[in-house]
């Protein structure tokens, strides 16, 4: 105000407060100790504004309710009165050369191996879960693991086996086990299935949507035999529990004889009621892989090689797709397999498939004389020595993928029936519904519930999809945040469990 011509900011200032009367008066920031927005409450003209303080009512306890909280512990009751004894014994030497003071009557601690200055306050043990909640659960502590926790509450408070107790209370901590990613090994080791006889085990899945040919076509059917890895595709043109029980039905139970069991995923299409009474009149054993779990699904690697050759073969034609599945049949069957060391064909016609570089030189031709019946003898017995090889790949290279696979997982937990574990779930899919049930969870999806809270209801019970009679495996009670692994189901008559190893 006093300057002689302002400019800039200070002569827009100056104009502004030019039409009051004001007097100014300086104060050092160390005695302008009220100048903040709530010792300014908004005044009228009518009533006097006065310096208002606001006082903070912060929960304090004094040095006397922190002695009573402490001597309720038996433990920490012993060691008070070795320091308020006159007679100073062994015990008192003890509990000092470990760092304990009395001060005001209250138990402290200083550290020995910790270069803070501040004591740390002996905790009873009736209050060091209240400690955990408020430095582990509270949004101030945003639920850290046992060491940020463990550093956190180890500046302030102490008691004995408090490491243990933090990580003990942090393993159990249902928000943690929930939203946070573990670094464990997932829990499944490898099991591998022993080769049948052809076409005894089949698999299947659909591929798909593609892009609508001019025949409807929108679907591939895959059907593989788990044996001879040999594989059939139907095009469909609706993805539906009819169209795949009629193709199963008419071009390959009735083609390579009906199976003894039939493996597929949870699709609307294989749990149906169709499908169902299908396998139930033909005495086939429906096996349904775990849900989240496709790998359990052999045909699934043969789902990984139908999509790069479908896509080389149609290129930009997208709609002429059903026109390269019987080419892409014959090459995935004529195919030599890495696990069995032979071709799809070879294994179920004992020769290969007649290809077209045969047409132009056939060196396969057949000498019809009369001793072909003598000449095609040792080949079935070749044959049949062939086959006992082929097993013993196939045993090897399983041990072998087995051995790789294990080196990433650890042994499942012995689930019993009636154990509460927690279940990994899917909530933002249409699939995962806390009111309805699922089928069968791999062991990997699986934690052992440690907690010792009792009475805790399932958030999902777990059934068997699609089998009926479909019985409920808990009573109706409120969700909760477990689920509990069912008893009253009985087992699979193929051996699979509610709680079975990867396949």
């Amino acid at each position: 105000m006093t300057l002689s011509s302002p400019t800039g900011r200070l002569a827009r200032w100056a104009l502004q407060i030019q039409t009051y009367n004001l007097k100014i008066d300086y104060f050092p920031g160390k005695c302008n100790v009220v100048a903040d927005m709530l010792s300014r409450p908004e005044c009228s003209d009518k009533q006097t504004c006065e310096l208002q303080t606001v006082v903070i009512d912060v929960p304090s306890r004094t040095a006397g309710e922190l002695r009573t909280e402490q001597l309720k512990d038996l433990e920490l009751k012993k060691i008070i009165d070795c320091f308020e004894d006159i007679n100073k014994s062994v015990d008192f030497a003890n509990w000092t050369e470990r760092g304990y003071v009395l001060n005001q009557g209250v138990l402290y601690r200083y550290s020995p191996h910790s270069e803070v200055e501040e004591a740390q306050l002996v905790v009873p043990s009736h209050e060091r879960e209240k400690i955990l909640k408020l430095h582990h659960d509270a949004p101030t502590a945003s639920h850290y693991g046992a060491d940020g926790t463990f550093s956190r509450i180890s500046s302030r408070y102490y008691w004995t086996g408090m490491r243990k107790y933090i990580a003990d209370y942090v393993k159990t901590c249902a928000e943690c086990i929930g939203y946070k990613a573990t670094n464990q090994k997932p829990a499944g080791l490898l099991q591998t299935h022993v080769p049948a006889q052809r076409f005894e085990s089949i698999a299947i899945d659909l591929f798909g949507p593609l892009p609508e040919t001019s025949e409807g076509m929108k679907w591939i059917f895959i059907v593989e035999d788990c044996t001879t890895k040999w594989v059939e595709l139907f095009p469909l043109k609706q993805a539906t529990a009819k169209e795949c029980a009629l193709t199963l039905l008419n071009e390959v139970f009735l083609r390579y004889g009906l199976p003894r069991r039939l493996i597929s995923d949870n699709g609307s299409q294989f749990v149906s009621a169709i499908m169902q009474q299908l396998c139930y009149v033909l005495n086939i054993n429906q096996s349904l892989i775990p849900v989240y779990h496709p790998q359990a699904n052999p045909v699934e690697r043969k789902n990984r090689d139908l999509k790069p050759r479908l896509a080389m073969m149609v290129g930009n034609n997208h709609t002429l797709w059903n026109e390269q599945l019987p080419a892409i049949r014959f090459a995935m069957n004529t195919a030599k397999c890495e696990t069995t060391g032979c071709t799809a064909a070879y294994l179920n016609f004992a020769r290969e498939l007649r290809t077209l570089d045969d047409v132009t030189t056939d060196l396969r031709s057949v000498i019809h004389n009369d001793n072909f019946v003598p000449e095609f003898t040792p080949y079935l017995k070749r044959f049949e020595r062939n086959m006992s090889q082929i097993k013993e790949n196939i045993e090897k290279s399983q041990d072998r993928r087995k051995a790789y696979a294990d080196k990433s997982r650890k042994p499942s937990p012995n689930f019993k029936p009636d154990d509460l574990v927690w279940v990994k779930l899917h909530p933002l899919t249409s699939c995962d519904k806390p009111d309805e049930p699922l089928g069968a969870y791999h062991v990997s999806a699986l934690t052992p519930f440690q907690n010792v809270i009792q009475n805790q209801s399932p958030v999902v019970p777990l059934r068997r999809r699609g089998r009926p009679p479909k019985q409920p495996s808990v009573s109706n009670e409120s969700p909760g945040k477990n689920a509990k692994i069912s008893k009253i189901t009985p087992p699979r008559r193929d051996g699979l469990r509610w709680c079975r190893g990867r396949m």
